[in-house]
């Protein structure tokens, strides 16, 4: 009876664990690099090695492992493909939601941070990582660092004169070209201070440099936590 007890309560704390969570700290805040499972670069031979996943930061329980499912298939002449990596629970396993932050380069994405711990999302919930010194953290300040930045689905509406201000006059919409120019957090809310572009510099039928045509502050992520503000990892 006390074995079926503890088998009941862990499976209750790992189903919380790994349920979606509508709170403000489950707001994506960068990306994750797992060189163990995805390698230090595209195409390039390494050791896959687990990554252990736990129920909260500084855990020794682990609730679940990320592993590579299938290697890399190299090309005679060049190139690879058919990386494949999952979170295994058990005999069960799902696909690990990701974002790349270059080319052919995939991380996990980033909700939370505590002492070195990543709280990451999973297809089905989140858990946390451990620290280890060959992860790097991307925040959205160096993520958005980039030439090329828009505008998610995740927002329709008007910029604001400074964060949580008055609204200004122009409505922008999903894939608008802009350039962040800063990342503030005022409370428990990142914003972002933009340039909006007036084109894309990779639109090849407009002969001259992009130039801003509105700026203001955007929140940085919708109310379900998603950033508002994406950029291109492959470039143009």
């Amino acid at each position: 009876m006390h074995l079926t007890t503890n088998r009941t309560a862990a499976a209750v704390l790992t189903l919380l664990v790994l349920t979606p969570s509508v709170h403000a700290q489950d707001r994506v805040i960068g990306l994750l690099t797992l060189p163990e499972v995805f390698g230090g670069e595209a195409c390039t031979p390494f050791e896959p090695r687990p990554v252990p996943l736990y129920a909260e930061p500084a855990s020794t329980r682990e609730v679940a492992a990320i592993r590579v499912d299938q290697y890399w298939s190299f090309a005679p002449h060049g190139g690879c493909e058919g990386l494949e990596v999952s979170v295994h629970r058990g005999s069960a396993k799902v696909e690990l939601p990701t974002r790349e932050y270059g080319y052919e380069a995939p991380a996990a994405i980033a909700l939370d941070e505590r002492s070195g711990w990543f709280k990451i999302r999973l297809s089905d919930g989140t858990a946390w990582v451990a620290p280890a010194k060959q992860h790097q953290f991307l925040p959205l300040s160096e993520l958005f660092d980039q030439a090329l930045t828009a505008i998610t689905d995740q927002f329709t509406g008007r910029l604001r004169r400074e964060p949580g201000g008055e609204m200004l006059g122009e409505r922008w919409t999903e894939y608008q070209d802009l350039r962040v120019v800063e990342v503030r957090r005022v409370g428990d809310r990142q914003w972002l201070h933009v340039d909006v572009m007036s084109h894309s510099p990779c639109d090849a039928n407009i002969n001259r440099e992009p130039i801003s045509i509105g700026k203001g502050w955007m929140p940085a992520h919708s109310d379900t936590g998603e950033p508002t503000v994406w950029f291109s990892a492959r470039g143009c």
